[in-house]
């Protein structure tokens, strides 16, 4: 009852919802966005579905972690296995968790094959977070299948600007971050670091702690542009729970640390044609052990083990834009990519006859991508956009493979804005599932990447020169070609190109600046999604005729925005529809409750914003009212946790 009370009380704060960022969208966005295209385009001329986070707003509002922050945007579902630091999946668009690209400054943070755990990335030094709905891999290659998530640093200005943040709550959670930037006329610079401590929600073995840092230098000279960046992270996290969420272990852990590097040159050949070279290095590297809980622990299966995963990934690339008339721009390039990948584990095991050790076969492979790529972009006289793009890409692992894309955007004396787009995409095995190589694990080296076939249509209204935006978009995804475990002779391949889903929906908002400070916005999604080709056959989690998992068919946020003089203060709604999901002790399907929970910020300037350093009072209270529910099956989302801090700037 109680629940079902919270509930509908928060499911009526709809109305009332967060921030100007939230809007489906192109809404809120800066002057031009550089993910969706190969040059930089304005908004009203995106044929894509695109929503721009500001990092100084997600600073503002205490949001430290990007997971959080991608809960704002239309059409992508966050789920966190629990406490914080743990598995934090994205699905966009109803697609797999590993459909989406993640890049850094332009630097792709994935695991070859899609796979990127969310828990550990922070908003630190953050300029804006530009996300891409929809198929890119046009753009950027595997993994782009049902969107993109590009996270671009500060690049500093001539003037010199700081600021720094502290502060701690429940949970014994702590955080102190800060960023400086500066530079002059034709170079610019930024650094950034961030330390986040928490003990997390579990009584016991759930510490998680997160060390994050990055730079970026900008410069320019005559026709020349340099940029080059890096960022690093660090993260160990305590987990007490078994497959199922009951908390029966007191010292497994997960550890890793990431490393983005990346550099890019543009001169310009002509007045009409220039060319970008681009390097990018990626260092990945993950571990999990867990120990015997005791002297006693010493029976069962895998009582102890040990597993390790290091990730190298290089990059090169090379393109031509050649602008044949004002407005339009044809881009042609190359792209060589190395991935390397080494894998290696150990399993202690006693069923009564005494103990064994399964020593995993490492494996220490490498695959080569070359693609080629040709895309037209135009933005005619600020009322029609337009792109069309084709790439081709030649992979050791499944030889070639052919994406396209195209769209049309037009905007009408009306201000009322439309758009239609279709395309493809694709995404590479694993290389565990070409490569391993252990009694129950056979990679299959002939395997097809995963591919989808997707189209959507838009209209955008804005009103009162801005003060009243309307959106709504609809997509339909077609996923081909799934790769699924298949049980086989010793020896012989566990993976085959088998399965197949759909998923289509509506994504809606609604923004509305009220004046006097105020801003109000409401958005809502639609998914349905259904496995068409469930393949082997015999999971519960992949049954044909039924809905993929861990995606609500309904889900909604709201927010209102609020300043006046030195306070700030906003309040947002998430509303989150039944989803299924496997219970892992019964191996039985089930459905998890709809659920609703309340954030709250509020910023107290304490000294102003005037010649000298500003200082900032932060609260925020997320989960204010003690919502219980599932965020996966056996495993419950976080309580109410209080934060309070202090920002200084200059």
């Amino acid at each position: 009852m109680k629940q079902g009370f919270r509930l509908a009380a928060l499911a009526a704060l709809v109305a009332l919802p967060l921030h100007a960022q939230e809007a489906a969208d192109t809404a809120a966005l800066p002057d031009l966005v550089i993910t969706a295209t190969p040059v930089p385009v304005r908004p009203d001329a995106l044929t894509a579905a695109v929503t721009v986070l500001s990092g100084r707003d997600l600073r503002e509002r205490g949001i430290h972690f990007v997971h959080d922050a991608l809960r704002e945007v239309p059409g992508l579902t966050v789920v966190q296995q629990g406490s914080w630091g743990s598995v934090t999946s994205l699905f966009a668009r109803g697609g797999e968790s590993d459909y989406v690209k993640v890049l850094i400054d332009g630097v792709p943070a994935n695991q070859p094959g899609g796979g990127f755990d969310f828990a550990a990335l922070t908003t630190q030094n953050v300029d804006r977070i530009e996300i891409v709905r929809g198929p890119a891999s046009v753009m950027h290659g595997s993994d782009a299948v049902t969107g993109v998530v590009h996270i671009i640093t500060r690049s500093g200005a001539s003037r010199i600007s700081g600021w720094g943040s502290a502060g701690g709550g429940s949970h014994g959670s702590h955080a102190i971050e800060g960023s400086v930037a500066g530079g002059s006329p034709s170079v610019g610079w930024s650094f950034g670091a961030s330390r986040f401590g928490t003990r997390g929600t579990y009584a016991f073995n759930n510490d998680f702690g997160n060390t994050a840092a990055s730079a970026k230098v900008t410069a320019r000279r005559a026709r020349t542009k340099l940029a080059a960046s890096v960022g690093a992270a660090w993260h160990r996290s305590e987990f007490p729970t078994d497959g199922v969420g009951a908390p029966v272990d007191s010292n497994q852990f997960t550890s890793g640390h990431s490393i983005t590097t990346g550099a890019a040159v543009s001169h310009e050949l002509h007045s009409r044609l220039s060319t970008t070279v681009a390097a990018t290095v990626t260092d990945l590297q993950l571990r999990f052990s867990d120990r015997s809980d005791s002297p006693g622990d010493t029976t069962g299966f895998a009582f102890a083990s040990d597993r390790a995963v290091d990730v190298t990934r290089l990059g090169a690339r090379v393109g031509l834009d050649f602008r044949p008339a004002a407005g339009g721009t044809i881009s042609a390039g190359a792209q060589l990519d190395r991935d390397a990948e080494r894998q290696e584990g150990a399993a202690t095991s006693d069923f009564g006859a005494g103990s064994f050790t399964d020593i995993q076969p490492p494996f220490d492979r490498t695959r080569w991508n070359r693609a080629l790529f040709l895309q037209g972009t135009a933005d005619l006289r600020r009322r029609l956009g337009a792109t069309i793009g084709i790439r081709l890409d030649d992979n050791d692992a499944f030889g070639d493979f052919l994406t396209a894309r195209a769209g049309v955007s037009y905007t009408f004396p009306s201000a009322t804005r439309v758009r239609a787009s279709l395309g493809s995409a694709f995404k590479a095995p694993t290389f565990a599932e070409n490569f391993a190589a252990t009694p129950f694990e056979v990679g299959n080296p002939a395997l097809e990447p995963e591919r989808t076939r997707s189209w959507e249509v838009g209209v955008e209204q804005t009103f009162a020169r801005g003060a009243l935006t309307i959106s709504a978009g609809w997509f339909d995804q077609r996923f081909r070609n799934l790769i699924q475990y298949v049980a086989a002779a010793p020896g012989e391949p566990t993976y085959e190109n088998l399965g197949a889903a759909e998923a289509r929906g509506l994504e809606a908002g609604v923004r509305i600046d009220a004046g006097a400070g105020a801003s109000i916005t409401t958005q809502y999604t639609y998914l349905e999604t259904e496995v068409t080709g469930e393949g082997v056959g015999g999971s519960p989690s992949f049954i044909e005729g039924e809905r993929l998992l861990r995606r609500p068919t309904h889900a909604a946020r709201g927010g209102i925005a609020l300043r006046r003089g030195p306070v700030a203060a906003s309040a947002a709604v998430q509303v989150t529809g039944k989803r299924d999901d496997v219970d892992f002790g019964t191996f039985e399907r089930i459905t998890l409750p709809a659920h609703a929970t309340l954030d709250l910020t509020a910023a107290v300037d304490v000294l102003p914003r005037t010649s000298g350093p500003a200082l900032a009072l932060i609260f925020r209270v997320e989960n204010a009212l003690d919502e219980e529910y599932l965020s996966v099956a056996g495993f419950p989302g976080r309580p109410r946790t209080l934060f309070a801090g202090a920002r200084i700037e200059r």
